[in-house]
């Protein structure tokens, strides 16, 4: 009986033992590399959600301030009012207490780009939003757009190019039509 005990071949417990250890090292280095790698694409899909708004955002600014006329503006260039084509007379545009871009026009307020465009939940907001009026090298009325995306928690962002974005306008008032350039 004895001889048949010493000739069972198996494994022994610190080699049953050493196994064990082994595979739960395995364990904790794809958990850790599965969390670095859900992490980095988290980042990454953050940062390319802020730079689709922010691309989508200076696109609806684009497209109203292209065609605004009756430009106000204050001493240091910046854009108090202006007359829209969509949103009428007196219009401003802001950023509102959730980030979201607003026109304000007599009173009413309404969103520039539709609520799912901040993401789920307000994921994203708009912070930073400056808007000048001046004059280019040929006398045109041009805009220059400074804009900043953010996550709700500000761990990232987008934002224009230092000096921001021109648009020029294409509706300029003459002042033989009687109204006054900025």
């Amino acid at each position: 009986m004895r001889k048949k005990l010493k000739s069972a071949s198996g494994l022994t417990l610190v080699e049953l033992l050493c196994a064990a250890v082994i595979l739960m090292l395995l364990g904790l280095l794809v958990n850790v590399g599965i969390q670095v790698a859900v992490s980095s694409c988290r980042d990454l899909t953050a940062e390319a959600e802020s730079q689709l708004l922010l691309s989508t955002a200076a696109a609806a600014l684009t497209d109203e301030l292209r065609y605004a006329r009756d430009v106000s503006t204050d001493a240091s260039g910046g854009v108090t009012s202006y007359r829209s084509a969509s949103f009428g007379p007196g219009t401003c545009l802001a950023v509102d207490a959730n980030g979201r871009i607003v026109a304000e026009s007599g009173g009413q307020v309404k969103q520039l780009l539709p609520p799912g465009a901040y993401g789920i939940n307000g994921a994203y907001r708009a912070a930073d939003l400056e808007i000048t009026a001046g004059e280019d090298g040929d006398k045109q009325l041009t805009f220059t757009l400074q804009l900043k995306i953010e996550t709700a928690d500000q761990k990232t962002s987008a934002k224009m190019p230092s000096g921001g974005m021109a648009v020029r306008c294409l509706n300029p008032v003459k002042e033989e039509e009687g109204g006054t350039p900025p």
